[in-house]
């Protein structure tokens, strides 16, 4: 398992991510992909991402939903 920092996946340009309510989300999709992981168990929400200069609602999830989904189905 890939071992998983907050900081740098804030500084990862790969990662889409949005601040909502003082907490940062990050694109359900990048995430598995940064870390090559199913992630298919983490909770998310539909929250809207500029991407590429368009508005898109996407699953994302905070960094707390990761690490309470990698610790549960290790």
């Amino acid at each position: 398992m890939k071992p998983l920092n907050e900081k740098l996946i804030l500084k990862d340009a790969t990662i889409n991510k949005v601040q909502f309510d003082k907490e940062w989300f990050y694109k359900l999709d990048d995430i598995a992909f940064y870390l090559k992981e199913d992630l298919s168990e983490v909770e998310f929400i539909f929250l809207p991402i500029t991407i590429d200069g368009e508005e898109e609602f996407v699953k994302c999830c905070s960094f707390d939903d990761i690490i309470r989904a990698r610790k549960e189905f290790k």
